[in-house]
């Protein structure tokens, strides 16, 4: 099954911050209809292949040679945020992963690790943004599969999840049966980006790709890049992540059966070595 990040097109947010602080924060996350649709990943017999892979190692590893580093890759990732390019956010010190950053410009939201009561609302407003329907394996995996934990995050406004982004960290070789440990640089690709409409404009998702590039994942010399898919009409959201560093690398021909046209831009950012 094909797997999608969130937000390959979207609307304008019109929602203000005050107007959700007056909102209930109860609500029912199965009653919003955001506007964003999540798009499918590229196919594990394509992500080798990826044009500009080789050179960015290659690029690392000319890097490590002046630092003794080692090199690891990651992807890009899809975002929501348009009308919010900068954002603050306080994040308590905390050594554990469940660390929490607080948005200090929406009280009463807060974006944490993602724990089994989050699940059965992450399944709702998924199905309500994604075009793509997942298996209850997909949602239940991102706790008991480490890497993907430590990967993922969840916004809460007030108790309730109104937005979430899941990765895994993949080989940027083709040699996926070796241990990640043993397969040199790796990569970051996020298989969904989703947040409610009510919520989109106010630095939502630029806090959730901030959290996971914050990561000591993401972090490590090992990692080298992140990347996304964008419908390739979807000015809105290839604009968005041009802001934030991402360039377009590949279009895919007749990747979306459900669109018209049906190409999908692989978009992706190199990762510093820090």
């Amino acid at each position: 099954m094909p797997q999608a990040s969130l937000l390959s097109y979207f609307s304008k947010p019109t929602t203000s911050a005050t107007e959700l602080q007056r909102r209930k924060v109860g609500q029912s996350v199965g009653d919003d209809k955001p506007v964003s649709i999540g798009m499918p990943t590229v196919p594990s017999t394509q992500q080798a292949d990826i044009p500009g892979i080789a050179e960015g190692i290659n690029h690392r590893s000319a890097k490590q040679a002046a630092t003794g580093r080692t090199s690891t890759e990651k992807r890009d990732t899809n975002l929501e945020d348009q009308g919010t390019n900068e954002t603050s956010f306080e994040e308590l010190p905390d050594q554990s992963l469940s660390r929490i950053i607080h948005v200090p410009h929406l009280p009463g939201a807060f974006i944490t690790t993602i724990q089994k009561a989050h699940i059965p609302a992450i399944q709702r407003l998924t199905s309500t943004t994604l075009p793509v329907r997942y298996g209850e394996n997909f949602f239940t995996s991102t706790l008991s599969e480490p890497v993907v934990f430590q990967l993922s995050r969840v916004v809460l406004y007030g108790s309730d999840p109104v937005g979430w982004i899941r990765c895994r960290l993949e080989p940027c070789s083709a040699n996926h049966s070796a241990p990640l440990s043993e397969q040199g640089p790796s990569q970051i690709y996020i298989q969904a980006l989703a947040l409610l409409s009510p919520y989109r404009g106010l630095g939502l998702a630029t806090i959730l790709l901030d959290a996971v590039l914050r990561s000591p994942i993401a972090q490590a010399d090992s990692t080298v890049c992140i990347y996304a898919h964008v419908w390739e009409k979807n000015e809105d959201a290839l604009d968005w992540y041009a802001k934030r560093g991402f360039k377009r690398v590949m279009l895919l021909e007749r990747y979306y059966k459900r669109l018209r046209p049906g190409g999908a831009w692989i978009v992706r950012k190199e990762l510093d070595a820090g």
